[in-house]
């Protein structure tokens, strides 16, 4: 076979929280076994979540086909770690595996392949894996004078939100709070746009044009119509 590297398998991660739709900084690190398996048969990984790549040594391809019987049935395994911070706080972890860390596989041959010019022909084989974003309820936390009769809108209509209610601080203020009807994504830069308004139908006043929504930071959980969820606390002061 040929000089240099060529890929023999990819994988493109996912991630809806992100703008861009890929965890820029993800990294992965090959368990022990793939590790000491991709020292043996000179597989490299290279590039990032947008697509990550296995690697071959053009030479060795012929020494990686007859070896195929040592391919692991579940792929290739890495870890996957980000340094970020708030990665627990906008991820779902709780839908990874056991664990708590992510897990990726890369598949050398997506079926069995009768020859290596067929399995050639077949690679890379490209797979796509999509993280859970976490979803929360969005709690407005009006602090000041604010009057009665409040509520939060969605300008598009597409999300409502419950009536207000009044709740006490850990310091002893009272404020009034106003929570999402349903759990929402977290997002990067969310597209959304809410705005605060007093009144009734057909005397209605909008109080703030655009509300501050979500960010990972500021996650919490606490008791929702007798469940613990997670939530997402937005102060607005006055």
């Amino acid at each position: 076979m040929s000089g240099g590297y060529r890929a023999v398998s990819g994988l493109a991660v996912l991630h809806p929280y992100f703008a861009a739709g890929w965890p820029p900084a993800l990294r992965l690190q090959a368990d022990a076994g793939t590790a000491a398996l991709m020292t043996r048969l000179d597989l490299r990984l290279r590039g990032d979540a947008r697509r990550f790549v296995i690697m071959a040594d053009g030479t060795g391809l012929d020494g990686l086909w007859r070896l195929r019987d040592e391919w692991p049935a579940q792929g290739l395994s890495f870890a996957a770690h980000s340094p970020d911070p708030l990665w627990a706080y906008y991820t779902d972890v709780r839908r990874l595996a056991g664990t708590g860390t992510l897990r990726l596989a890369f598949a050398l041959a997506d079926a069995a392949h009768d020859s290596q010019a067929a399995w050639l022909a077949a690679a890379p084989v490209n797979h796509v894996v999509t993280l859970p974003v976490r979803k929360t309820i969005w709690k407005y936390v009006m602090v000041g004078e604010w009057g009665a009769d409040l509520g939060v809108a969605d300008v598009d209509g597409a999300v409502t939100f419950n009536a207000p209610e009044s709740e006490q601080l850990p310091d002893g203020t009272m404020v009034t709070v106003i929570r999402s009807a349903v759990p929402l994504a977290l997002a990067e830069r969310p597209r959304q746009r809410f705005v605060l308004q007093r009144g009734t139908a057909g005397d209605m006043r909008v109080l703030v044009p655009r509300l501050p929504l979500a960010s990972p930071a500021a996650l919490r959980r606490e008791m929702v119509g007798g469940l613990l969820c997670d939530v997402s606390e937005i102060f607005v002061n006055r």
